[in-house]
């Protein structure tokens, strides 16, 4: 007789657990159920397998949430340093799956401390493909800051695609993502230097959307090579770029900095909105990256540093000049460091307000080894951010597979055109109209840059470059040069007079071809292209009697040219064969008055003309028809003069700048240089 015992059936059962970071070796062999929602936080493909990463959370990097050095930075470090599980995928597409994406009560075995391996297919929510930019609210303006990583491929040596199919790939990528974004600006940067990055950029924009949609800011950029740049493409019937492009880098002995373009990382341009007239400035950088770099120079921290002090200084210096004639600016770029780095911590110190820590803290624009942080940045002065609508990362890159670059595929879609998410600005700036005239205050030392000045070299090995030294601009002739450095672009409109001043000096070679050699032009019709405008060349009344000889001079701009709305002025270095003077230019200044009564403007009460006053080289200068108090202020609204029933003054200054000159009850503006 054979008996059968029936025993039950045991299932084996998912062990519940929730993961915080302790090690799974307690389950290893086990199948686990985890019982929150977990992150996918990276990826990887390996010839033997392929890899997800998962989190409890989204990972920060500790630099972008505290101060290195601070327990709370060192709390970061030490959590993120388990905060992740490798999970070995044996059906899971794993590159098509994006960063940031969730999944939620997840089974899978435990194969080590850190490690699971997940069987079968799985479903991931959350973190779905953007087509649409962020919502910008109210805003008339969008402005949008952005890492191309944009290099043509017709110089040898590049950085970027390989071949001619890798570079059609990443441009057609780069095109569809722009005209999505649809910024009235955009502020680029990663761009190969020379012409042909932005030309091909905004013909193409401009076959995608519409002809003469876009332009771009012309940069005088001539100079192919290796480096990189940033540059500007706007709609013209939004904005007009006005005044010149400022490259706030420091002055070198080495004429490199000019040759190679170095400072090609670092610009300002003011912007004019069309429908209301207002302004606005954009600093778009590029700081020096971490690459290369370890914990002795800490990552070159102090070359970023340096690049923010550059810049604060830069801008502050075309403030007090009212060069911009506005106090609205936004500084963007790939700036290479966190949120609390020392960098970032410099300009909001200096005043500067961090848009994204306003509208967007927990976003992000770049993700590495696991972790999310702020590498690209935007920030704005007091003034501006008080008109900002929203600013916000739009997540088409840092959560895509690298393997949608172009040179790993054959993707077409506009996602991973790059490494860096794009920032975006939402701007909706006061209509209020100014018609009132502003009289002109400019001044440019060339001790710490070129300011709103370009070197454009036309032929020759030499540029114009900062000599540090002397603290000027300096440019030295070897056979056939020709050299241009073109100063700002002044609006003349309802100015009754202006003067342009400068010192120089120059060496070498034959005195009396010095006239010949460095001329002074002026142009009012001017708008980029060197040879499409017309110049004419003013006298320079003091040139140097002698070698190193330094001579002042004043020269009034010609009647024709006021009330012309663009003049630009320019100094011109031409050497032959045989000429080779060394020519140094330095204080440069242009003033300009209004009339008492403008052309589509309410008349103002006429003043009598019963006093001058005028700024020279460390002293002001009053002259008054008939005893007076006289005052003067500087741009703080500090008193530094003051005397009663004078008729005369001649005194001091120790700080260059603009100071407010009373006398009696009429007050003028004058420049200290």
């Amino acid at each position: 007789m054979i008996m059968i015992i029936l025993t039950p059936l045991v299932w084996c059962q998912n062990v519940p657990i929730v993961f915080t970071g302790q090690s799974l070796s307690p389950y290893n062999g086990e199948n686990v159920q985890f019982a929150q929602t977990l992150y996918v936080v990276d990826r990887a493909i390996y010839s033997t397998a392929s890899y997800l990463y998962l989190s409890y959370e989204r990972l920060r990097l500790p630099e972008d949430a505290a101060v290195e050095g601070t327990p709370e930075y060192d709390s970061i470090v030490a959590r993120n340093a388990t905060a992740s599980i490798t999970a070995r995928c044996t059906d899971i597409d794993v590159l098509g799956v994006r960063l940031g994406a969730t999944i939620t009560n997840l089974n899978a075995t435990v194969t080590g401390q850190h490690n699971i391996r997940i069987d079968g297919l799985r479903d991931f929510d959350n973190n779905e493909r953007p087509t649409q930019r962020p919502d910008m609210g109210n805003a008339r303006l969008v402005v949008c800051g952005a890492n191309l990583e944009y290099y043509c491929p017709e110089w040898e040596g590049t950085y970027g695609a390989g071949s001619d199919e890798e570079f059609a790939l990443e441009h057609l990528k780069t095109v569809k993502a722009l005209a999505n974004i649809d910024a009235d600006v955009f502020a680029l940067t990663e761009l190969q230097q020379g012409a042909s990055s932005l030309d091909s950029l905004v013909n193409s924009m401009n076959r995608a959307t519409n002809p003469g949609r876009y332009a771009h800011v012309e940069d005088y950029d001539s100079v192919n090579n290796t480096y990189i740049k940033v540059g500007f493409i706007y709609q013209p019937d939004k904005v007009r770029p006005i005044l010149h492009l400022g490259h706030p880098y420091a002055p070198s002995n080495n004429l490199n900095v000019t040759r190679y373009g170095d400072h090609r990382r670092l610009e300002v341009q003011c912007f004019e909105e069309i429908a209301t007239g207002e302004r606005f400035v954009i600093s778009m950088n590029h700081f020096k990256s971490k690459s290369g770099g370890d914990s002795t120079n800490n990552y070159y921290n102090s070359n970023r540093v340096a690049e923010a002090n550059n810049l604060i200084q830069f801008l502050e210096t075309e403030l007090n000049n009212d060069y911009y004639e506005d106090a609205d600016i936004l500084i963007l770029g790939d700036l290479n460091c966190g949120t609390m780095e020392e960098p970032i911590r410099t300009l909001t110190a200096a005043g500067y307000e961090n848009l994204l820590a306003q509208y967007s803290p927990n976003e992000y624009s770049y993700s590495y080894s696991r972790q999310v942080e702020y590498l690209d940045h935007a920030l704005a002065s007091p003034s501006l951010a008080a008109q900002v609508t929203n600013a916000r990362p739009y997540h088409l890159n840092a959560d895509e597979s690298y393997m949608l670059h172009y040179d790993h595929g054959d993707d077409t879609t506009m996602y991973r055109y790059s490494d860096h998410d794009p920032i975006i600005v939402g701007l909706n700036l006061s209509s209020t109209p100014n018609d009132s005239c502003r009289g002109l205050h400019y001044f440019e030392s060339f001790a710490q840059s070129f300011g709103c000045f370009d070197a454009v070299n036309v032929t020759g090995n030499n540029v114009w470059y900062g000599y540090a030294n002397y603290e000027c601009a300096a440019i030295s002739g070897n056979g056939v040069n020709t050299d241009w450095l073109v100063g700002p672009t002044f609006d003349l409109r309802h100015k009754t007079d202006a003067a342009f001043r400068f010192t120089h000096t120059i060496g070498y070679g034959d005195e009396n071809a010095w006239r010949g050699c460095c001329k002074l032009l002026i142009s009012k019709d001017f708008s980029g292209d060197l040879a499409a405008a017309t110049w004419a060349q003013l006298t320079i009344p003091n040139m140097p009697s002698s070698w190193w000889n330094w001579q002042e001079n004043e020269i009034a701009i010609p009647a024709s040219y006021l009330g012309q709305p663009a003049v630009t002025l320019a100094f011109l270095y031409e050497v032959q064969n045989g000429d080779n003077p060394t020519w140094e230019i330095k204080n440069v200044g242009f003033t300009a008055t209004c009339d008492t009564v403008q052309s589509g403007v309410q008349e103002i009460p006429t003043v009598p003309e019963t006093f001058r006053a005028w700024g020279s080289d460390g002293r002001i200068v009053v002259e008054s028809e008939n005893p007076a108090d006289i005052t003067v202020f500087d741009l703080t609204g500090r008193q530094v003069f003051y005397q009663q029933k004078i008729e005369n003054l001649n005194i001091n200054i120790n700080n260059s700048g603009i100071y407010f000159v009373r006398c009696g009850n009429v007050t003028k503006k004058v420049f200290v240089y």
